[in-house]
């Protein structure tokens, strides 16, 4: 180690700082695992659903519907939030609180693939010749049997890839598992999410959207990149939020928040395994790297 290395990080928080005395391999790991970002549009969608996961049972259940493009931070919010609320396992084994539960949704409006992956998610045992009927009946004895309180159902856009009438017919089947096991449902997907929903006019009223947007170049994206920046662990200060690396942060990734996440970790990758531990404009230029819109276009290697 050159002896200029500084020795202490006034531009990094105390994880990252404790991170220092790594090697380098162990901080290229740590910063390829990354860690939940709590910015202020993330923290306002948790809060949500945790007025949904206390909700009262009543007759008609509020719902929600998180809407997003992709790589806008969707399921990482959904991941914290399922995270925060596990299965509280009684060790005598006489009972299981499991208040929330995820699962993707199937990709086709199918209702015997959904109850099954719910199923799955629970770690119940169905038969594979089981009609439709006895894993719906199964679902709801398991959900009062552990208490489920909320239901995620993630990239729900699917739901739109088959007929109508099997369009028709896995809307009914979330309406219907709402209503009978009282369990708050938030479905989430991109922006044919809306498309999913908004043809039935009970399902839109039910579900109430929360959206989430691309990023603006403005000072709020600044602040974010300042809080990526301390939890970053390069050995000099970067300066993500002064306007040149902002700018062309934000250019390349387009203001989609797992785009400059995903951004800023391969470039503080390479700041470490070049020596230069430090993210620049001409290093982020060196980068192989493609804007997500470009991505399609590019042309394939023969």
């Amino acid at each position: 180690m050159s002896t200029d290395m500084p020795t202490d990080y006034p531009h990094l928080n105390d994880v990252a700082t404790d991170q220092m005395a790594w090697t380098a391999a162990e901080r290229i790991r740590s910063i390829q695992e990354g860690s939940w970002l709590p910015y202020a549009r993330a923290k306002e969608v948790i809060g949500r659903m945790e007025d949904l996961l206390n909700y009262p049972r009543i007759t008609r259940m509020p719902n929600m519907l998180l809407v997003g493009p992709s790589f806008s931070g969707k399921t990482s919010i959904l991941e914290r939030f399922v995270n925060t609320h596990p299965p509280d396992i009684d060790p005598d084994g006489e009972c299981t609180i499991c208040p929330v539960v995820m699962v993707e949704a199937p990709t086709k409006p199918d209702a015997s693939d959904f109850y099954s992956r719910i199923l799955q998610a629970l770690m119940s045992p169905y038969k594979p010749t089981s009609s439709p009927a006895e894993r719906y009946y199964q679902v709801k004895v398991l959900f009062a049997q552990l208490k489920v309180r909320l239901l995620i159902i993630d990239e729900i856009q699917h739901l739109i890839a088959g007929s109508l009438n099997r369009q028709r017919e896995f809307r009914n089947a979330i309406k219907s598992l709402g209503n009978e096991t009282k369990v708050t449902i938030v479905a989430a997907g991109v922006e044919d999410a809306f498309n999913a929903f908004n043809i039935d006019p009970q399902m839109s009223s039910r579900f109430v959207p929360e959206v989430l947007t691309r990023w603006r170049a403005d000072e709020t994206f600044g602040s974010l990149l300042a809080t990526l920046e301390r939890r970053t662990p390069l050995r000099y200060p970067s300066g993500l939020d002064e306007p040149g690396l902002m700018l062309r942060i934000h250019s390349l990734s387009e203001g989609m928040l797992g785009d400059f996440c995903d951004l800023i970790k391969t470039a503080a990758i390479d700041a470490i395994r070049s020596g230069a531990e430090r993210i620049t404009l001409d290093q982020i230029a060196d980068l192989q790297w493609t804007p997500p819109s470009k991505r399609k276009q590019s042309v394939r290697p023969n």
